[in-house]
């Protein structure tokens, strides 16, 4: 669009014959583009900002994923823990009934 006006202006002052109208329309064609334009960089900004703000999600996420995983293995860990200690107190009660009854 460009091209065409300054080639329609450059015609026009050679022929010294401006088409009417044809002038004005290209130039509302480029505001109408223009509009556009700044429509799409809008856009465009709107999404940069929303793309930044999942990225610093996502980062939040993936520590509060470490962290239950960190807390999965220290439940593991007090699980097997407290399975031997029942394991233990049942030997040690077996014993105490043995002697009991020995």
């Amino acid at each position: 669009l460009s091209r065409e006006l300054i080639e329609i202006l450059a015609i026009s002052r050679n022929q010294k014959l401006p088409q009417p109208g044809e002038e004005n329309q290209i130039l509302e064609l480029l505001i109408q583009r223009d509009g556009e334009f700044q429509e799409l960089m809008k856009l465009a900004v709107d999404q940069g900002k929303i793309h930044h703000e999942m990225q610093l999600l996502e980062k939040v996420v993936e520590k509060r994923d470490n962290d239950i995983q960190q807390l999965q293995k220290q439940l593991k860990e007090a699980e097997h823990i407290l399975a031997t200690a029942v394991y233990q107190a049942k030997e040690k009660l077996k014993s105490i009934e043995k002697a009991r009854k020995g």
